[in-house]
């Protein structure tokens, strides 16, 4: 008898902590399954299941969205990366072009005036066109990026792109970067529910044993 009741003791203390183990890394698994699936509403008596990122898939676009524009894109940002940008090396070819390429055939095709036409003269316009373009740029540029900051809608294309994102493309992604903490949430669930299978045991053994 005292065989028995030992063998049960030791069967309580090994299958408890395995099926509590079982059930905590289950119902993680479940959990993060249920953040994509299912992907359109499945009614299961009073309630209606749906994974979490499809349920709430437009609310998540217009979230994103305005993080986007008010922390990471704002309007400023435009501003600031178009006034970093180098155009004299552009000013120098643009200058170049238009003196020697443009300008300085159609002034020797001149009669008398022509044949003044020379590089030193060509050189002095260059130089004078070059002035003027650089001149110009920095005008030039803030008006550009005041129109650009007009014409890009930040929020609307984020929350358009993320609303009509695949659902399918959405998971592929979240899991492969996501997938070592997916599995360390399914492994705690194991261990915690292993613990307190473990509590649970040794409990009823002592219950027994007084």
């Amino acid at each position: 008898m005292e065989n028995s009741e030992q063998l049960q003791n030791i069967l309580l203390l090994v299958a408890f902590p395995l099926i509590g183990a079982g059930i905590g890394w289950l119902t993680n698994r479940l959990a993060i399954q249920m953040l994509f699936r299912p992907r359109k509403p499945v009614k299961f008596l009073w309630w209606t299941i749906q994974g979490l990122i499809p349920h709430r898939q437009s609310e998540l676009a217009v979230r994103v969205a305005e993080i986007v524009e008010t922390e990471l894109f704002n309007q400023h940002l435009i501003r600031n990366e178009i006034a970093k940008m180098d155009l004299r090396p552009h000013l120098e070819q643009l200058a170049a072009n238009i003196v020697w390429d443009r300008i300085a055939p159609k002034l020797r095709a001149i009669p008398l005036i022509g044949g003044l036409v020379n590089d030193k003269l060509l050189y002095n316009l260059n130089k004078i066109a070059l002035e003027s373009l650089i001149g110009e740029t920095e005008p030039l540029l803030e008006k550009v990026s005041i129109e650009v900051e007009k014409h890009i809608a930040v929020k609307k294309i984020v929350e358009e792109k993320i609303h009509a994102f695949d659902l399918d493309q959405l998971e592929s992604i979240v899991r492969k970067l996501a997938h070592k903490e997916f599995r360390s949430i399914e492994i705690l669930g194991g261990v915690i529910g292993f613990v307190v299978g473990m509590v649970q045991s040794v409990l009823l053994v002592l219950a027994q044993l007084t």
